[in-house]
């Protein structure tokens, strides 16, 4: 019997796509889709996939860049991916209060996000 664990490390980037990182923005929410349709042909079979969406992570990638609020930590980002694994969870935000502001972003109207600061 085929079981087991596929994890997607996704970003809260990929959500609702910035101006100013459009780019790395539009990966991520392509890989998002990717990983929901994964999800959906795996149904059934044994194999879980998990999407974790991580916000700022503090660590090599992002040295030299102000940290942004709610940023994480790597640590961070594998116990949250463990304990989202140990639950049998499909997607995972880290930090948590991550997934309702992102919520409210993605209700936005454009020609106010298009306001927010870059």
């Amino acid at each position: 019997a085929r079981r087991g664990n596929l994890v997607v490390f996704s970003s809260v980037a990929g959500a609702r796509v910035r101006r100013a990182n459009y780019v790395y923005g539009s990966a991520k929410a392509g890989l998002d889709g990717f990983a929901s349709g994964l999800s959906d042909a795996l149904h059934g079979s044994g194999v879980r996939l998990l999407i974790v969406r991580p916000g700022f992570v503090i660590g090599r990638m992002t040295r030299g860049m102000e940290p942004a609020p709610l940023s994480s930590t790597p640590a961070q980002v594998a116990a949250a991916t463990a304990r989202a694994l140990a639950a049998g969870r499909r997607t995972v935000w880290v930090p948590r209060s991550l997934r309702p502001l992102f919520f409210c972003l993605r209700m936005m109207p454009q020609a106010l996000w298009r306001r927010m600061p870059r």
